[in-house]
């Protein structure tokens, strides 16, 4: 047997503003939404997940990604559990949608009727079961999660149940929603429809698990929030240090208000390029103009508040604003609370953090073009020069 969670991504803007997202680029969670998804993980904390699929577009990735967080488990991205296809209905409002014959016949009889140059029900319902199918076939005696849209998932629900297609809109589905079926020989079991508390804790496996089997069930720890730059009137990085012992700092300011944080040096190069993906997503215009190095400097005095553990980045729509989480590392395994600062800064203050922190990334150590290590000024070993324990000296 398999118990299936089907998930509905969390509030995002178009949701808000009663639009068709479709398949629309970088329509991500807004600050509702990023609320929604944290409560969504400790909702299910206690419920020992084995994998979590999700569809590819950045609102259900992102609710994903909270879950993720919390099982300590990667999310697996298919396309086959994406939104219906809006085609020309792209974007547009509802309201101007809904005087339409088509959206008429969408309400009453949809079986068959394709959104203008998108997809149908059916068809949705089509590739939406055929994943659900070879996910639970992967899973047997697991409990899985699946993040999708409202009407894939209330078409899977309408096939679970035998009911006509042509009724799917008599189901509710909200935002950050679950919704769990048992899947076994006997056919799928509704367990829970549109469930937006916490659910029991699901044991789907009857045999005693071997041990080491199953891993440990995992808390979703309560974020204390230190600081909420919002928004900040200074954002940047350094690297303090000599090459080979840096140590890389991010930090905000609001005013006289500064946030320190310790960084790793891998943590800083991924930013910038999460910075830069995200900018290219939401279609902001490039600036070509220099980042002023001496603009970009820390503020006195450095005083970090923590080592960063990890680091969340989305937008805001409502305020255009760009948002950076930062996690403490925990000093201890599955903490009940944990630290966070959150910088809310424009996409120009995101564009010029993100080239600096390249810039700092890209000024250490040169590597070592035969094994790919960095060369320390004062002699490198390499263990590719002929197998010999010799030194490269940098000249």
């Amino acid at each position: 047997m398999t118990l299936l969670l089907l998930i509905r991504h969390a509030s995002n803007d178009y949701l808000k503003d009663r639009r068709l997202a479709g398949w629309t680029p970088g329509v991500h969670l807004n600050a509702q939404g990023q609320h929604e998804a944290d409560a969504l993980a400790r909702r299910l904390a206690h419920l020992s997940i084995h994998a979590i699929y999700s569809s590819p577009l950045e609102r259900a990735t992102d609710t994903a990604q909270a879950i993720a967080r919390c099982q300590k488990l990667d999310v697996q991205r298919r396309a086959d559990l994406g939104e219906i296809r809006a085609g020309d209905w792209t974007g547009k409002s509802l309201k101007e949608l809904e005087g339409t014959e088509t959206w008429k016949q969408l309400q009453t009889r949809p079986v068959g009727v394709h959104l203008p140059g998108g997809e149908s029900i059916d068809e949705v319902q089509a590739r939406m079961i055929a994943a659900l199918d070879d996910i639970v076939a992967r899973h047997p005696n697991q409990i899985v999660a699946v993040v999708s849209h409202a009407d894939p998932i209330k078409a899977a629900v309408a096939h679970f149940l035998r009911m006509d297609l042509n009724a799917f809109q008599r189901i509710v589905i909200n935002p950050a929603s679950v919704s769990v079926f048992l899947l076994d020989e006997r056919g799928p079991t509704l367990f829970a429809l549109n469930d937006c508390g916490k659910l029991p804790a699901f044991k789907p496996d009857k045999r005693k698990p071997a041990e080491g089997e199953r891993k440990e069930e995992q808390t979703m720890p309560e974020a204390n929030i230190l600081y909420d730059l919002n928004p900040v009137t200074h954002i940047t990085a350094a690297a303090i240090g000599q090459p080979g012992k840096r140590t890389f700092f991010l930090q905000g300011q609001q005013g006289t208000t500064i946030a320190t944080l310790v960084v790793e040096k891998e943590q800083l190069a991924a930013l910038a390029r999460g910075i830069d993906e995200l900018l290219e997503r939401l279609g902001t215009e490039s600036q070509p103009a220099q980042v002023n190095v001496l603009a970009m400097e820390l503020s006195q005095p450095v005083e970090p508040l923590f080592r960063i553990g990890q680091l969340g980045l989305g937008y805001d729509g409502e305020q255009k604003l760009l948002v950076l989480v930062a996690y403490e590392l925990p000093a201890e395994e599955n903490p009940a609370v944990v630290n966070v600062v959150r910088f809310w800064a424009t996409a120009d203050q995101m564009r010029a953090l993100a080239r600096h922190a390249a810039a700092i990334v890209a000024a250490g150590r040169p590597i070592c073009v035969l094994c790919g290590r960095p060369i320390d000024p004062e002699g490198h070993f390499c263990p590719k020069r002929n197998g010999h324990g010799e030194h490269a000296t940098l000249t």
